[in-house]
């Protein structure tokens, strides 16, 4: 079952008490900066941190006229210096932000189609640009003017000049938030412009909590096994779920079962997953999933994996241990994250994709391993 996971409709902020208190004590202490970057790893609830700290200060002033409370337990905001991010389905301001047709709210993120496929990686530079004449003209609500940028990741250097040249000058009453999954994306001349708030993984009980409320799991051994591969990250379990990950995981397994003795029929099952209409990603899933596999790998080879997702699983992962190097893994995920990307980026032929991307795998072995006709 898919579903729309924007982070605008999360009605919710689950976690990040931490991260909470640091933006409210600078909010109510009237030392709010006017950039905040959100650092951290993807899926973890940046977004959603920012689209509902946006929903909670530009709401604080419907207290004043008694029209709705925002706050938990109907007190003040300055009394309790507390901003309330749970949203309010009563909530006109909030209804507007999650639908982005708030006046006063800008967001800037990748070209997606109406089923929220993303059609192009880079943020163009003329969206970037257009904050500066959205800071420009005054709050129609009478209050903050937010811009949300999703993901600095996906900015070029164009697109990152432009968004300093913002950040230079910054308009009174104005607040950006720069969400980052990759702190080597972003530049120093951003970073030390920005207040930088530092985001982790989720506790399993809270990314537990995360996927039953999404309502898209409904089996326990499957909601366990996506728990587990998402290690923290929420967004990316719902990510992995909605598009075939399970599967495709148990395909990459099978696949290092047999790693001793391929053949092209062996290959055939992940390839057909990998180009099932369920994948939106297409073969960038493997990006995500060999990622997983090869960290998961790597601790067990230090004996430090602590949950087992199934025995073929354990089996797998003492077969790829057997024949690869624990020092190479590194070089290993470079070389597969590459090829796919340029697979992606260029639209070449999947199945040709994945025999090199095993061939190239099987450059790494330490014992005598060959692919039969192929």
């Amino acid at each position: 079952m898919s579903l729309n996971i924007h982070p605008r409709y999360t009605k919710e902020l689950i976690g990040h008490h931490k991260e909470k208190k640091i933006f409210e004590e600078s909010y109510f202490n009237n030392s709010l900066q006017h950039c905040w970057l959100l650092e951290g790893p993807a899926g973890v609830g940046k977004a959603t941190f920012a689209y509902s700290a946006t929903r909670a200060i530009l709401s604080v002033k419907n207290i004043d006229n008694n029209k709705l409370s925002l706050f938990d337990d109907e007190f003040s905001a300055e009394e309790n210096k507390i901003l309330n991010f749970k949203y309010d389905d009563n909530n006109i301001i909030h209804h507007k932000i999650s639908e982005n047709t708030h006046s006063d709210v800008k967001i800037i993120e990748q070209n997606s189609d109406e089923n929220g496929t993303i059609i192009k990686e880079i943020i163009p530079v003329e969206k970037v640009r257009e904050i500066e004449l959205f800071f420009s003209k005054t709050s129609t609500e009478g209050g903050w003017r937010i811009a949300i940028i999703d993901s600095l990741d996906n900015l070029n250097k164009h697109g990152s000049n432009a968004l300093l040249k913002i950040l230079e000058e910054p308009p009174k009453k104005c607040l950006i938030f720069l969400i980052s999954g990759n702190k080597s994306n972003v530049i120093d001349t951003i970073r030390s412009r920005s207040r930088v708030l530092k985001f982790s993984e989720l506790s399993i009980k809270d990314t537990n909590s995360i996927i039953q409320k999404s309502n898209i799991i409904s089996i326990d051994e499957e909601l366990q096994k996506i728990n587990v591969l998402a290690n923290g990250s929420p967004g990316k379990a719902i990510t992995l779920y909605n598009n075939n990950g399970l599967d495709i995981y148990d395909k990459l397994i099978d696949l290092f079962i047999k790693i001793s003795d391929l053949d092209i029929t062996k290959i055939e099952p992940l390839l057909k997953d990998i180009s099932n209409k369920q994948n939106q990603f297409g073969i960038k899933i493997i990006n995500i999933l060999i990622t997983i596999y090869l960290n998961r790998t790597l601790k067990r080879g230090l004996n430090i994996l602590e949950v087992d997702i199934s025995e073929n699983e354990k089996k797998s992962q003492n077969m790829f241990l057997k024949y690869f190097k624990i020092e190479d893994i590194p070089s290993l995920w470079n070389n597969i994250f590459s090829q796919t990307n340029i697979t992606s980026n260029f639209n070449l032929d999947k199945r040709q994709a994945i025999i090199n991307l095993i061939e190239n795998v099987l450059k790494f072995k330490k014992n005598d391993i060959h692919v039969r006709d192929i």
